[in-house]
């Protein structure tokens, strides 16, 4: 069966779209908690005032999405590392996840490579982020990109009694969309 295009918006969320953003995260975490760190349970804690705060944070920090026919689909998002200046030349990439309804089909990496340009074009040296595992689709995904592993967190989080570990990732501005032999793991 052949998919048919459709038209697709990726733009920075704000206030208005915490319902959407809230729907989107339930989705995902009801059909897989582990990309998520959390389990659907306490996804259902989140409050809609927390995501408005959450979606209004002051720039640099900022959440994107990516809509098809108006829905929210995809998401991915940075923030400042700290609140310091020692800080400021780096962000942390999180929040990022598809529906299922919608993978496939390249807006995690539209979405991501939305955020990162976001990132590199208010001044950041650095973009950091976590993978629980197993989420190979999403290491496959930031390697493309450029990203390199430094590190791995041992039972980072522990979901339904279970551990599961982070893969620590790090991509810098001058590593960007330039092409790396694939047993390159020099972080710098």
């Amino acid at each position: 069966m052949s998919q048919i295009a459709q038209p697709v918006e990726v733009r920075r969320l704000g206030a208005d779209d915490a319902a959407a953003f809230s729907a989107l995260r339930r989705e995902v975490t009801r059909a897989d908690p582990v990309p998520m760190g959390l389990t659907f349970e306490e996804e259902l804690t989140r409050t809609l005032e927390g995501f408005r705060a959450q979606l209004s944070a002051p720039l640099p920090n900022a959440v994107f999405g990516c809509f098809v026919l108006g829905e929210l689909a995809a998401t991915a998002a940075v923030s400042r590392a700290g609140q310091f200046p020692s800080s400021h030349h780096k962000m942390v990439m999180w929040g990022v996840f598809t529906s299922p309804r919608h993978r496939r089909r390249g807006l995690g990496r539209q979405v991501v490579e939305t955020a990162l340009q976001h990132a590199f074009d208010n001044g950041v040296h650095r973009v950091n982020l976590q993978v629980y595992l197993p989420n190979e689709s999403a290491i496959v995904l930031y390697k493309s990109i450029g990203f390199v592993e430094y590190g791995v967190e041992s039972e980072a989080v522990c979901l339904d009694g279970q551990y599961h570990d982070g893969v620590h990732m790090t991509l810098a501005k001058d590593r960007h969309d330039k092409p790396r032999h694939p047993t390159a793991f020099d972080a710098r």
